[in-house]
């Protein structure tokens, strides 16, 4: 379960130690779009490793899961609310609208939601990923955490290196190695023993701020850094140039948002039927929706490899990883598409729905779904999340059409 990021392999060119006694320079063509990939990628990470394929061994769903007491083993939670405020000896993998995790955990915490928040000791590593996501706790080893808003209290601790993402990073705290943090706006006010490579576009170092290391930042601007700061080493500053490209990213996301369109459109109008149940199956059973589609998205993967790697089930494999990739579009357009369905019914309780209002409500949900991936942090988690319903919800539906027959 542990992910460690070592010092000397950088995931990006950003990452890179700065030459000796470098202390400005212009870096390579940058941009607010490299910054939202930085964060996406990191989102991505922290999510496909939230849920291994041995969670398919011991799930608890609902709209309220709470666990207390001791708990002699590994925990895997999922409901509209999760509070765990127990000793738990193994991990604890949770994922819920609120998330609140505390106590004293010995393993890991991994955890998603729309707010999580995690307070008391654990003991190993924390990674976790949320609209807003607040630790507030004694961490072991290493932090690595994602979301819309994401705080380190004054009173948190991290034994080991942070690195964080986010559309705000408000950084207190001690960390005990290096901090690495991509965000639009970054602030930091505690201690950092190691070095800090920031990457934002509002970076503020506060006067109670501690960096025992090196401070390298990439910013369209200069930080901001009040004088009673301390910072030991050097100081690099990277400036970002506007986007040479932004109009072709531009245009490929319009044409990709088109694509989606058409291929929805197309796929509904085809299959009216299957498309109408599956999203009947997300709303009658959405929190096995959404725990099936996160072991399918999880754990088929594994699958796949095993297969690969076989002599007798290659064959086997390859068609598995399309049948992937094609239920992977597929979750993604269901979860639009019932997305907009419960629209319809909020706004048109009385209106008979068509399969017309059925085609604009699928067509304005996608143009809505790509208006907010642009937001960091946001979009991603609302992608997301549709993909997952979307997902159990088809899993569910050709599971009781071909199979339970």
């Amino acid at each position: 379960m542990d992910i460690h990021l070592n010092r000397g392999h950088a995931v990006s060119p950003f990452f890179r130690p700065p030459a000796p006694g470098l202390r400005s320079a212009h870096a390579p063509a940058g941009s607010h779009a490299r910054l939202l990939l930085h964060i996406a990628w990191i989102l991505l990470l922290v999510l496909l490793l939230l849920f291994p394929a041995s969670a398919l061994l011991a799930q608890d769903f609902g709209e309220s899961v709470s666990r207390r007491g001791t708990v002699q083993e590994d925990l895997y939670l999922a409901g509209g609310n999760v509070n765990v405020a127990a000793t738990a000896e193994g991990d604890v993998v949770a994922a819920g609208g609120n998330v609140t995790v505390g106590d004293d955990i010995k393993g890991d915490a991994l955890l998603a939601g729309g707010s999580v928040t995690i307070h008391g000791k654990v003991r190993d590593d924390v990674r976790a990923a949320g609209g807003t996501v607040t630790l507030d706790a004694d961490v072991g080893d290493d932090a690595l955490l994602a979301g819309g808003n994401v705080t380190l209290a004054s009173t948190a601790r991290v034994g080991g290196r942070a690195w964080l993402a986010g559309g705000n990073l408000d950084i207190g705290g001690r960390i005990g190695k290096e901090l690495k943090a991509t965000g639009g706006r970054i602030a930091i006010a505690g201690v950092v023993m190691g070095d800090a490579t920031l990457m934002g576009e509002d970076i503020e170092i506060g006067p109670g701020a501690e960096i025992h290391g090196n401070l390298r930042y990439l910013s369209p601007k200069p930080a901001v850094i009040d004088k009673a700061a301390k910072i030991d080493g050097t100081i690099t500053h990277l400036p970002t140039p506007e986007h040479e490209h932004r109009g072709a990213h531009a245009g490929a996301g319009i044409g990709m948002l088109l694509s989606f369109m058409v291929t929805g459109v197309v796929l509904m109008l085809l299959f009216p039927r299957f498309a109408a149940a599956t999203t009947g199956q997300i709303a009658e059973a959405p929190w096995k929706s959404l725990g099936l589609g996160l072991a399918v998205l999880t754990a088929t993967p594994l699958v796949v490899l095993l297969l690969l790697v076989s002599f007798v089930g290659v064959w086997l494999g390859f068609i598995l990883l399309a049948l992937y990739l094609i239920a992977l579009l597929g979750g993604f357009l269901g979860g639009a598409l019932c997305t907009g369905e419960a629209a319809l019914k909020r706004f048109r309780r009385q209106a008979e729905t068509t399969r017309g209002w059925r085609v604009a409500a699928l067509v304005i949900t996608l143009a809505v779904v790509g208006i907010l991936a642009v937001v960091p942090v946001l979009g991603g988690l609302v992608i997301f999340g549709m993909l997952l319903f979307g997902l159990g919800g088809l899993t569910l539906q050709v599971y009781r059409r071909f199979m339970a027959a």
